[in-house]
């Protein structure tokens, strides 16, 4: 044999491309804020949060996060590094993930939103998620295996070492996929390429396509070891009892008897002697069949054990309005598959919530992650409709801060970067302020950028105010706040101030948000060339305004007093949706603003740190779409001071927050 041949490598195969990231990326210390604590169950679940005590002084608590379910809203690249940072390398017994099937064909990008019980209105994509989506595959499949392939990296250092994976993909990239899961994974961690049934497309009979109709889709199951096992899972195809024929072909001495009063059909014979038949049915396993009045005898059918091929089950499944959302059939197979009950399971591209739902049934930890703020709406509501445990929504701490750092800009670059977009000219005396000529009333505007690790508070927005008046001599009747995050009591605080102020300060205030998708491009922002073409295009929607009742106390015996608390008024100033549905929602909201409320609850003593939820009222999803109530009552104890909190998310994904304070 040749040297060449006999030293030749084997098993080199690698999947290659021009933008492959060259090293894996590492943990970062990066901070989980607590945005809530959810508590579907109060009264049963009230008093179970789990606490850790820090520096090992009495009082001195917080809540033991490792110990709890977590939704997080952010990049889940961020938020797995972050993980990493905290402990939880090696901790996690199975990941599912559905990520985002890259295709190159165009879709529709206006959502539809359910108003009330019958309308629904389009919501109008801003500029930017048109050119998210746009940039996110621009490079091809190389741009989605740039996006995918540094996460299967840090999924593998979390899981432990007997857990598994499974990846959902369809068959535009799950071959690349494969390769690169050999990759990561190991070739010889590789379980099964399981094919789980779609949706059948209904098309016309001799219809004239170019392809045939996709019937299946991937699952890459993969583990971290050779320790891992599965739970055989069973066939849902073939559960229970059966009834068959009792004839048989040929004609067999004394097997011709009548039975039930009639005789086997010509050329044909009972398949047991007479003895055995009568035995049978006094077991009820022969019987006469009520339709046609033959024989039959029953035959138990045990599931057979399952094959890669799942065609017994749907893949997926449309209650919550997600294009590719998953059955809970497909998702409690796996976790039936790869876990038992008490272990701890991740989704991070959660979508509607389905795996963490299903964990939730079956008794499983979980972690669930996603960056669409509308997922994590329709994720909680789930969890809080079926009852679920106390979980918490999370935040990633400073994460636009963080986001700015990753695509290796500096803060200050970015507020110049955000002024510009606004339309506004950046100032040379200050990074964060800017002056733009208003294209709808010609109003000259200060405009003031805030910074992407604190919320701009009441206090702050009175005297940027005051500055605008005296500035540049003449000053500015307008000022623009554009903010990352506002103070929990933003709104109800600075009407206080205005008030307060009202004879000496003459500038109006315009307190807008910066939206969470201008990410993308930031990225990108580079120079002047990059800007230009977007400068004004972008949506910088003004703050929606909440106001809350005055509590009302009514005694109710016992040390107790019933307190109500609600929603007097809110206010979207800017409807994200399309020119034409906006007189439509208008006329919709006019005598019930309520019909824009997703979800809203109540921390009845609140501490000023950690919002818990412990009443909750939402709109639903699908079928169970109801317009909210706008009060909440509850008994509290009497001699005592309470600050009650409201957190309230609308239907396009608006965050507003308020605090009274009152003495029960």
């Amino acid at each position: 044999m040749p040297n060449g041949e006999r030293y030749r490598k084997k098993d080199s195969a690698r999947l290659v491309w021009d933008t492959k990231p060259r090293r894996a990326p590492n943990p970062r210390d990066i901070e989980f804020q607590t945005a809530e604590v959810v508590i579907p169950n109060w009264v049963r679940d009230g008093g179970q949060i789990p606490m850790s005590f820090r520096d090992g002084m009495l009082g001195d608590s917080q809540i033991d996060k490792q110990q709890m379910n977590r939704l997080i809203w952010g990049d889940n690249l961020l938020a797995m590094q972050a993980l990493l940072a905290q402990g939880y390398e090696g901790k996690i017994d199975l990941i599912y993930i559905d990520p985002p099937f890259w295709s190159q064909e165009q879709y529709n990008f206006q959502t539809a939103v359910q108003v009330g019980k019958e309308d629904s209105i389009e919501r109008e994509p801003s500029f930017i998620e048109r050119l998210a989506y746009k940039d996110t595959w621009a490079g091809g499949i190389d741009s989605y295996l740039d996006m995918l392939y540094p996460r299967l990296q840090l999924m593998k250092r979390l899981l432990a070492e007997q857990g598994s994976i499974y990846v959902h993909l369809d068959w535009h990239a799950g071959h690349y996929v494969k390769v690169a899961m050999d990759e990561v994974f190991g070739q010889e961690n590789f379980r099964n390429e399981i094919h789980c049934k779609r949706v059948r497309k209904n098309v016309q009979e001799y219809e004239a396509t170019k392809r045939l109709n996709v019937a299946l889709d991937v699952l890459l199951f993969y583990a971290k070891s050779d320790s891992h096992r599965v739970t055989q899972p069973r066939s849902e195809q073939s559960i229970g009892e059966r009834w068959h024929a009792f004839d048989a072909p040929d004609l067999r001495t004394g097997m011709d008897y009548e039975l039930f009063g009639v005789k086997p059909p010509p050329g044909r014979h009972w398949m047991w002697e007479k003895q055995k038949a009568e035995e049978a049915i006094a077991h009820g396993i022969l019987r006469k069949n009520p339709n046609t009045g033959k024989p039959e005898y029953r035959v138990i059918t045990e599931n057979p054990i399952m094959s890669t091929l799942w065609d017994d089950i749907p893949a997926y499944s449309f209650q919550y309005g997600f294009a590719t959302e998953k059955s809970e059939k497909l998702l409690r197979r796996v976790l039936e598959m790869s876990t038992k009950e008490g272990d701890l399971v991740a989704d991070f591209f959660c979508g509607s919530g389905t795996m963490l739902a299903v964990a939730e049934k079956l008794g499983r930890r979980w972690i669930g992650c996603d960056l669409s703020k509308v997922a994590i709406q329709v994720t909680r509501t789930r969890l809080v409709q079926q009852d679920a445990k106390p979980f918490l929504i999370e935040n990633i701490g400073n994460y636009q801060r963080e986001m700015i750092y990753l695509s290796g800009g500096r803060i200050g670059e970015m507020q110049q970067v955000i002024l510009k977009l606004y339309g506004a000219t950046p100032r040379k005396d200050s990074v964060d302020l800017g002056v733009r000529h208003s294209p709808d009333d010609g109003v000259q505007e200060l405009v003031y950028v805030g910074y992407p690790d604190r919320p701009v508070t009441a206090r702050k927005a009175e005297e940027l105010a005051r500055q605008a008046e005296k500035l540049d001599g003449t000053g500015y009747k307008r000022l623009v706040i554009l903010a990352w995050d506002y103070d929990y009591n933003y709104s109800s605080e600075l009407e206080n101030r205005l008030k307060a102020a009202k004879q000496l300060l003459k500038t109006k205030i315009e307190s807008r948000t910066i939206p969470p998708d201008i990410y993308e491009y930031l990225k990108k922002a580079k120079d002047e060339e990059d800007i230009e073409p977007l400068r004004g295009k972008i949506k910088f929607y003004e703050k929606p305004y909440l106001r809350l009742t005055k509590p009302q106390v009514k005694a109710a015996g016992e040390g107790k007093a019933e307190v109500t608390i609600g929603i007097e008024r809110y206010v979207v100033f800017d409807l994200p949706v399309a020119e034409k549905e906006r007189e439509k929602l208008q006329a919709l909201i006019k005598d019930n603003f309520a019909i824009l409320i997703d979800y809203w609850a109540v921390d009845w003593d609140y501490d000023g740190y950690t919002f818990k939820s412990q009443w909750q009222d939402m709109r639903g999803n699908g079928r169970k779409t109801k317009v909210v109530t706008t009060q909440a009552t509850t008994n509290l104890a009497t001699g005592k001071d309470y600050t009650i909190a409201v957190r309230l998310v609308d239907i396009f994904g608006n965050d507003a927050a308020g605090t009274v304070k009152i003495r029960v």
